[in-house]
């Protein structure tokens, strides 16, 4: 049992490594540094997971603090930052055809501030609570600059002709069996 839980904390892990070092490579490191070579990239990548396993041991003794209130509110509360701000921002371009290219980089830099301000001046709500009014505000203020300018045409999406998209009758029942599903175990749960 012992060997299965660590085996499943270092898989996680280095996961999470891989995904950050990629990101802080692929995503910054390159468009700063266009003419790098695959052997910089990969260099960069690796000291990119030294350096942030060595932020991450600098951070794992503080978590255990009081006022961090347990790994799973720091956890939450952290992602309070992020996820609103992106979500509110895949919701509105995928259903706002009209969006500006603005609104992304509004609801990226938005969410945080308005998160950050929420905690501050009304810690008494809760993490969840702060992350619903971020996402309906962040979509607010992304329909606003949508209503003051919008995009002259609408984005359109590029359609394959060649995929077969018809819908078995198989996989219609399953889905309703799991809609299903879920409902039973919300009314349990809830």
């Amino acid at each position: 049992m012992l060997v299965a839980l660590f085996g499943a904390v270092v898989s996680s892990l280095a996961a999470m490594l891989n995904a950050a070092s990629t990101i802080a490579t692929m995503d910054i490191y390159r468009k700063v540094r266009k003419g790098a070579s695959q052997f910089e990239l990969v260099s960069t990548g690796r000291v990119c997971i030294v350096v942030f396993t060595f932020i991450g041991i600098l951070i794992a003794p503080h978590l255990g603090r009081p006022e961090f209130g347990g790994i799973f509110t720091f956890i939450q509360e952290f992602q309070g930052f992020i996820s609103p701000g992106i979500l509110a921002i895949f919701v509105f371009g995928l259903l706002v055809h009209r969006a500006p290219r603005i609104c992304g980089t509004v609801g990226l830099i938005l969410n945080p501030i308005l998160y950050g301000a929420l905690k501050v001046v009304a810690p008494g709500i809760a993490f969840l609570d702060r992350m619903a009014i971020c996402f309906g505000v962040v979509l607010a203020v992304l329909g606003l600059i949508t209503v003051l300018k919008p995009m002259p045409q609408p984005v359109e999406l590029p359609v394959n002709p060649t995929m077969d998209m018809t819908v078995s009758k198989g996989t219609k029942a399953f889905g309703w069996v799991v809609v299903a599903l879920t409902l039973v175990l919300y009314a349990i749960y809830w």
